[in-house]
């Protein structure tokens, strides 16, 4: 469960209030800017790649030479007006830079490539101060935190068919993860499922990092079969007491997980439409405590996870229908407090008219807790939102939400969520 706050002031609210009135006059002004194609400066901003595009020739010349610069903002201001355990509203931020060096074009290494990235989170948490569910109705939320988000070298060979990386990695960036997890504001699946980071602490998930490797192999361009060894001690994950955090103890714990897929329909001339699947088992080697017993230990914990995703009805090139899924199942009832996860949902790229890049998203979210964790039974998430693409590098998300036995507790009221994302690629 989490740790019960304080009700929030009336001078908090207030402030709060005049957080999102100024977020959404800046949407509206930085909208109507980036649909302005033709004005006189910024010419053709909205057909850029990203917000601050080519700075004059020198991110070209730069990419020709193996340097890729990235910077990305992106918020969340959500409400709940009704229901959870106080009313209130919250806004959360994140800042994500990185940088991607193409050791081949700088050194001549073939294949060879080095990351290195930082964070910074901001605001603070709806879910956790106000309203005590699992399912966190912003997935943006990571804590007041500054801590680096990437820092591996990658190796291609034999035609790209192996892939070796190692250095600080974020497990979720390569395991139990599908393109359609991003279109939703809430953390049920944006970035991995929650039922299993609930279950896992040792799964690191974007921009959280840790030391590790993973390695990929695909034997053909429709399969292919990921594993990897991640330190797995949660106290060298530490960045919001020690910043940069650089500790490295596998004798405190070791996260191994392996996931194969099967991606059909990717080319063209195919007779399938587009979809992937993916079934995934892992193993920590680390000590856990019992609910029942505060003084005892448990060593090890495993689980395993599918995920499907596919369309179903193609309008034209990638706009459509698509249907996902995902269970998750972690049987020792003792030590996680999700045994057992069912998500799906729904999402269609070029619903409306005119709108060819808005994707139309809904989706639900579903975690039954753990028998020995009595009072709590389950918390069930229904999402609905629309995404406004108006550039490359701008989108907006409105976005609707309604909790159902928030932390899987009868006495804490339903919760009506609504709020809105905004990103930016710099």
């Amino acid at each position: 469960m989490r740790a019960s706050v304080a009700p929030i002031s009336l001078a908090s609210l207030m402030k709060q209030g005049r957080l999102l009135l100024a977020c959404l006059c800046f949407c509206a002004v930085f909208n109507s800017i980036a649909q302005a194609q033709n004005s006189r400066w910024p010419l053709n901003w909205g057909d850029w790649e990203t917000a601050t595009g080519d700075w004059g020739g020198y991110r070209t010349k730069l990419n020709d030479m193996g340097i890729d610069p990235e910077l990305n903002y992106t918020h969340d201001i959500m409400a709940n007006p009704v229901g959870g355990e106080r009313q209130s509203a919250a806004y959360a931020g994140a800042l994500d830079a990185s940088i991607d060096f193409d050791l081949q074009k700088l050194l001549g290494l073939n294949g060879t490539s080095f990351s290195f990235g930082l964070y910074q989170g901001l605001g603070r948490d709806l879910s956790g101060e106000d309203i005590n569910n699992v399912f966190d109705v912003a997935q943006i939320f990571i804590g007041d935190v500054f801590g680096i988000s990437q820092m591996n070298i990658l190796q291609r060979l034999a035609n790209d068919r192996v892939e070796i990386a190692i250095g600080r990695l974020s497990t979720g960036t390569d395991f139990a993860y599908s393109d359609a997890f991003p279109l939703y504001v809430n953390s049920g699946v944006n970035g991995n499922p929650v039922q299993l980071l609930e279950n896992l602490p040792s799964f690191t998930t974007p921009p959280f990092s840790q030391w590790g490797v993973r390695g990929t192999l695909k034997p053909q361009e429709s399969l292919y079969l990921s594993v990897g060894a991640y330190n797995a001690d949660l106290n060298a994950q530490d960045n919001d007491s020690q910043g940069l955090n650089f500790k490295f103890n596998p004798e405190d714990g070791v996260l191994v997980i392996a996931e194969g897929g099967a991606l059909v329909g990717q080319e063209k001339t195919s007779a399938y439409l587009p979809g992937r699947y993916m079934l995934g088992g892992y193993y920590d080697t680390s000590d856990y405590t019992p609910f029942t017993d505060a003084n005892a230990t448990e060593e090890g914990n495993w689980g395993l996870y599918f995920i499907a995703n596919q369309m179903v009805y193609e309008e034209q090139a990638d706009q459509g229908l698509n249907l996902w899924g995902l269970f998750t199942f972690a049987p020792q009832q003792s030590i996680n407090s999700l045994p057992y996860g069912v998500s799906g949902g729904a999402y269609y790229k070029g619903l409306l008219d005119s709108r060819d890049n808005d994707i139309t998203a809904g989706a639900f979210y579903l975690g039954f807790f753990s028998d020995d964790l009595p009072g709590q039974t389950f918390e069930l998430v229904f999402e609905i939102n629309h995404r406004f693409q108006f550039t490359e590098w701008f989108y907006t998300t409105v976005d609707g939400q309604y909790v159902v036995n928030p932390n899987g507790q009868t006495n804490i009221s339903d919760a009506w969520v609504v709020g809105f994302e905004m990103s930016v690629d710099f």
